[in-house]
């Protein structure tokens, strides 16, 4: 027995005109209320670059996040010429010019300036005697076992002979004994072991380079200026003055450079390559929408009414995003441009049927609303999947997606039934035979495919880096001998003075096995290490081991100090400022972390696993490992809701026409990854999510051939709607992003699979 074409008989068929543009319009107006609202409370924070789209939740990881936060607000400019004096007037120059800015927190290109000096001065010199430099405590420790007083004396005369050294002269006040002087130039010129080239020359901080010679200037920035639009502001102008430089040097001939480096500059570089591919992909796909529609209706009202449409659709799903999300990915707007090509379909099976045939909007609206609605849902339910994942980016493409859809659906509904036009243009129909055997053969062809997938889900596969920047990086790194963004070892504790003490303890055993590092241990101890410092001295006091250096100084003074001396307050958010290295306190538990310049060996990571509460980060290894574990979780996510999805088809269109209209689509997803894995050396996570999104698409396709029969108007509506998707996915696949150009490619060739294969593919049809 022959079915009937599936119709539906529901509240927004027995509107009239009036009160459905009525009705359209207020959706429009509040959601516009709502923007201005939203925009008027606050600017709208952003984001950009694939790492600040994903999440951990491992208490170490997030420690990890926190204190490396240190580095998100620090800038090295390395400013190198031939000449020394040239280097330090550029440097100067770029100083002065910097100075206003609002978002600047501090600049200076020698680190002992005399502020800086007296601000470590003060706090140390309220008891010298609790820190001491390594090097000189090994000279008290000996003149304790030897009973003799000459490392003492040695290790005094040694530093009163500098005395034109910044250091010693401004801390002289404070300590006598010079017992500070010696710690602090220990700690501000030996803290990386050894491993910095920085030294000073003709009274400047310089590094000396093959060819020239560098200044450095040292930018920090203020925390309320980190947003997107401000770090984009730093770079532009970092950029500009680097050009000016470069191009008056190029024009006297002389031999120079400026090299930047900072994790800001990133985010500021993947802000603009993101808001280039909104605005281009954004005017490439509507422009490619706006093509297809003029072509299939030759008519200027259509292509108004599709554009209102689409303009519903990002107006909702903007609302929606500015509502759920404090912060919004830039890359989630990338994303969301393939809600062009969605949104528009609704309007396309609308428009089509007003098209051919002059029926009542009523009677449009009861032919396209249960397809439209199916069509709805299982896109909603498509990209619902990606709540899934642990990356808040799709969770955002998933809202603004959904909630656009859910506008464009309604103003298909509501408005476009009541458009009344008689051109008729380019018909994109396609009748070929039909026949199982096509299924059959694609279904062939996906399982022998499966075997060659390659995955590599490698964070760094993923995301995309200014190569300039990457190249400055590298530069810097080889002139400074250190690593520009460090390796980390977070430590952990209840109780801030045993954090501490651990840090201390492992810092010492991975130097004595070579490692370099950097440690808050180094300038801030525990009260009872400070403790033991105070009583080393007091020992060597009492042994008369200060005798020679007691004739340089004032009467008793070195009674005094002893008499004075306790260990000082924990201050650790002041200590950040000279380390990079802060604790801080998450999960109820204090973390700080080493600071390594390079990756630890076996024999490291053995100590570290050793060491109670200590674990090495790599964030980029835990983060690729767990888009990895989201990639095989998909697939028992996606098992239950192909059955939910058969089971709802079976309900409306039997199970074995069920079956069929689910194959498609699966067929089509498979065969897409598989064709992926030609263009790219490996496939990610965001190839198997597209396929999700892939058999959404597909099954509207198998939807409407299966409720109004495999028609040349049905055709030519299916097709309008695969190209319209395939384009704005197929643009998406052009991305410097391999995440995005990834998902936009196995889209396309998805779509354009599932579109043959749903006019190969036989169903119960009905004849017009």
């Amino acid at each position: 027995m022959t079915k009937q074409p599936i119709t539906s008989d529901n509240l927004l068929s027995r509107l009239s005109p009036k009160a459905s543009f009525v009705l359209w319009f207020v959706m429009v107006v509040t959601c516009c209320l709502v923007l201005l609202a939203e925009f008027s409370k606050a600017e709208a924070k952003y984001n950009a670059g694939l790492l600040a789209a994903l999440e951990i939740n491992s208490a170490e990881h997030q420690a990890a996040i926190a204190l490396g936060q240190n580095y998100q607000n620090k800038l090295l400019v390395l400013v190198g010429d031939k000449q020394l004096q040239s280097a330090t007037s550029t440097a100067s120059d770029i100083r002065k010019q910097l100075q206003g800015k609002a978002w600047l927190e501090s600049i200076y290109s020698n680190p002992l300036d005399a502020k800086k000096l007296q601000q470590l001065i003060s706090y140390y010199g309220a008891s010298p005697f609790s820190y001491l430099a390594s090097e000189h405590k090994a000279r008290l420790q000996k003149a304790i076992a030897e009973k003799k007083a000459q490392p003492v004396s040695d290790n005094f005369f040694s530093l009163l002979n500098q005395w034109s050294d910044p250091i010693v002269s401004q801390s002289l006040e404070q300590d006598a004994t010079l017992t500070l002087a010696s710690f602090l130039k220990e700690r501000l010129f030996a803290q990386s072991s050894g491993a910095s080239k920085w030294q000073f020359s003709q009274q400047e901080f310089m590094l000396t380079g093959d060819e020239l010679n560098y200044i450095p200037i040292f930018i920090t920035i203020k925390a309320s200026h980190l947003n997107m639009r401000d770090s984009v502001d730093i770079y532009k102008t970092l950029q500009s003055i680097k050009s000016d430089y470069s191009q008056v040097n190029t024009e006297a001939d002389t031999s120079s450079e400026i090299l930047m480096t900072g994790m800001i500059l990133h985010s500021a570089a993947a802000s603009l390559q993101a808001q280039s591919e909104i605005s281009s992909f954004g005017v490439f796909s509507l422009v490619g929408v706006m093509l297809i529609i003029f072509l299939a209706f030759r008519a200027i009202t259509p292509l108004i009414a599709s554009l209102a449409v689409i303009g519903c659709a990002l107006l909702v799903g903007l609302v929606a995003l500015t509502l759920v999300f404090e912060s919004i990915h830039l890359l989630a707007f990338v994303f969301a441009v393939s809600i062009l090509g969605i949104a528009v379909d609704y309007g396309f099976h609308v428009l089509v049927l007003r098209q051919h045939t002059q029926a009542s909007a009523q009677v449009i609206r009861n032919k396209v609303f249960l397809p439209l609605t199916i069509a709805l849902a299982s896109t909603i339910a498509g990209y619902s999947l990606f709540f899934t994942t642990p990356i808040e980016l799709l969770h955002q493409v998933v809202i603004f997606v959904g909630f656009g859809l859910v506008g464009a659906y309604l103003s298909a509904l509501l408005l476009l039934p009541h458009i009344h036009f008689k051109n008729i243009g380019s018909s994109f129909a396609l009748q070929p035979k039909q026949h199982s055997t096509y299924l059959t053969i694609a279904t062939i062809l996906m399982l022998a495919g499966i075997s060659i997938l390659n995955f590599d889900d490698s964070i760094a596969n993923l995301n995309t880096k200014a190569e300039v920047l990457v190249k400055q990086e590298q530069k810097v790194s080889s002139l400074t001998g250190e690593t520009v963004y460090p390796h980390m070892v977070v430590i952990s504790d209840k109780d801030q003075e045993a954090l501490l003490n651990k840090t201390q303890e492992l810092a010492e055993n991975l130097r004595a096995q070579g490692a370099i590092l950097k440690s808050i241990a180094d300038w801030q101890l525990s009260k009872s290490a400070q403790q033991n410092n105070i009583d080393l001295v007091q020992a060597n006091w009492q042994l008369n081991n200060y005798q020679d250096v007691s004739s340089y100084l004032a009467d008793n003074a070195i009674e005094r100090s002893l008499k004075q001396a306790k260990p000082l307050e924990l201050d650790p958010a002041f200590i950040a400022q000279y380390t990079g290295v802060n604790i801080k306190e998450i999960d109820n538990k204090y973390w700080t972390a080493l600071l390594l310049n390079e990756l630890p060996s076996k024999n490291q990571k053995q100590l570290i696993a050793q060491s109670l509460d200590s674990h090495y980060i790599n964030l980029p290894q835990a983060l690729s490992q767990q888009l990895t574990q989201v990639r095989t979780d998909i697939i028992y996510v996606a098992l239950p809701a192909a059955i939910i999805i058969l089971v709802i088809l079976s309900l409306y269109f039997g199970f074995s026409s069920a079956v069929v209209m689910l194959l498609v689509p699966v067929v089509s997803s498979g065969l897409a990854l598989v064709f992926s894995q030609l263009f790219q050396t490996s496939l990610n996570i965001f190839n198997v999510l597209a396929c999700l999104l892939i058999i959404t698409l597909a099954i509207d396709y198998m939807v409407f051939f299966r409720a109004h029969g495999a028609t040349k108007l049905i055709s030519h509506t299916v097709s309008l709607s695969a190209i319209s998707s395939a384009l704005t996915f197929g643009i998406m696949s052009f991305s410097t992003t391999p995440a995005v150009s990834s998902f936009g490619l196995t889209l396309l060739l998805g779509i354009s699979l599932a579109w043959l294969l749903s006019h190969l593919t036989p169903l119960t049809n009905i004849k017009k």
